[in-house]
């Protein structure tokens, strides 16, 4: 089970972002102020069931008349971190911050910065002011010694500036920037020509993209979200779909809680894979790209990339071991070959992914990994007389849902020319 849950405490916001439903919601009088009960009791399930880290999101949160008592009450429960994750429509406040400090709960920000100046941030959000209030917050934020990160959507109106944001958020002692892309399903009540019109293609954005990670100092932790590898193959290293599992509890149509639910698996059901895509050495871990956004451009500019420009790119053979490509394929017997090249293909599996291959001779074992620490040992075995063809040991998670979906994909996956497949006793 994840450790991390995310509380959307209302679509309440003073900002209109073209990609948001809340901003549209409120400027809809659809936005209603949260009742705090139903939210208090959301968190302390939440709690009660051993989440440990907290994230409240809007809308704005901290428009939320609630707020305090809601930071309160996760203080009282004692979550590890709570992460406040705003626009900057209070905290611009100095008196504002030293309020939440003076709680004593262990927060951390994740600001909602639409743009990388003034110009872009502005054009993003429709809201004259915006930006200089996230300015301030971070100036206050950075003198207090708060933990801050930084989440953008990237976006036709934004995308142009992307390179300005090291020196924005470098002097401010920022620790991660997140850009994402537009998601269509959380943009709201918008025609596809609207939504076309807020999408830039991948083949206009990636330089863009590529000038602001080369402008970072090294080691900055910058990361892109569901940018589909094969675009942009040189910024693989930070790359990522998905995340560290979390739940999510949002805010339903008649405005109250909903039951949790898993945040990346909701967000990968609305896209799509051209069948090529199984021959990119990327496949396991790229959920593919938006069914609107093939809709409005199709797929022409998702290419596979084979090993040859994996080498080329890879030279430390870091994103090989992650990928599980750290054995070639090409060098071992095809008893093994076969199996292990239908696996990659299919990865990843479920929540689990696949760390690293080993072989030895006829026998190869492949490491997987969750983000909530599940680890898992899978086996072919192609030795004459070896008691067991295939099977599995588990290191870490016994019992987890992830752990179990993850194990049941592998094996249907594996049993298209099918091994019988054993649980195997872990070393003593």
């Amino acid at each position: 089970m994840a450790d991390q849950v995310e509380i959307q405490l209302g679509h309440l916001c003073n900002n209109r972002c073209v990609f948001c439903v809340s901003g549209q919601r409120t400027a809809r009088g659809q936005a209603g102020v949260a009742e705090i009960e139903p939210l208090l009791a959301s968190i302390r399930a939440a709690h009660a069931s051993g989440r440990t880290t907290i994230t409240l999101l809007g809308g704005e949160p901290t428009l939320q008349p609630v707020f305090m008592d809601v930071l309160r009450e996760c203080g009282r429960l004692g979550f590890s971190e709570v992460v406040i994750f705003t626009n900057g429509a209070k905290t611009a406040r100095e008196g504002f911050v030293d309020e939440i400090l003076a709680l004593g709960v262990p927060v951390s920000f994740r600001l909602s910065i639409q743009g990388a100046t003034e110009e872009s941030h502005e054009r993003t959000t429709k809201k004259p002011g915006s930006f200089d209030r996230l300015v301030r917050t971070m100036q206050h934020l950075h003198a207090r010694g708060v933990p801050v990160t930084v989440n953008a959507c990237i976006v036709d109106s934004n995308y142009e500036d992307l390179a300005a944001f090291p020196a924005l958020l470098e002097p401010f002692g920022v620790r991660q920037l997140h850009l994402d892309l537009m998601r269509p399903a959380d943009a709201g009540d918008r025609s596809e020509e609207e939504l076309a019109s807020h999408m830039p293609r991948f083949s206009t954005l990636v330089p863009a993209m590529r000038a602001m990670v080369l402008g970072f100092a090294p080691g900055f932790d910058v990361n892109l979200g569901n940018l589909p590898y094969c675009v942009a193959p040189d910024l693989a290293g930070v790359i990522h779909h998905d995340g560290e599992q979390t739940a999510t509890i949002a805010i339903d149509g008649d405005d109250l809680p909903s039951a949790p639910w898993d945040k990346y698996e909701v967000k990968r059901q609305d896209k799509v894979k051209p069948e090529s895509c199984a021959r990119c050495v990327f496949s396991p871990r790229c959920s593919g790209v938006f069914d609107r956004y093939a809709s409005a451009y199709g797929t022409s500019e998702l290419v596979p990339i084979d090993r040859a420009q994996l080498d080329a790119i890879d030279p430390d053979r870091r994103l090989h071991r992650e990928l599980g490509l750290d054995v070639d394929l090409e060098t071992i017997v095809p008893q093994l070959a076969r199996p292990l090249a239908r696996l990659r293909a299919h990865g990843p599996f479920g929540a689990l992914r696949l760390v690293s291959t080993s072989v030895d001779g006829l026998r190869a074992e492949l490491t997987l990994a969750g983000d909530a620490g599940e680890r898992a040992i899978f086996f072919l075995d192609m030795r004459v007389g070896a008691p067991k063809k295939s099977g599995y040991r588990v290191l870490h998670g016994e019992g987890s849902l992830a752990l179990r979906d993850g194990l049941r994909t592998l094996i249907e996956a594996l049993s298209r020319r099918a091994l019988p497949v054993v649980r195997e006793a872990p070393p003593t």
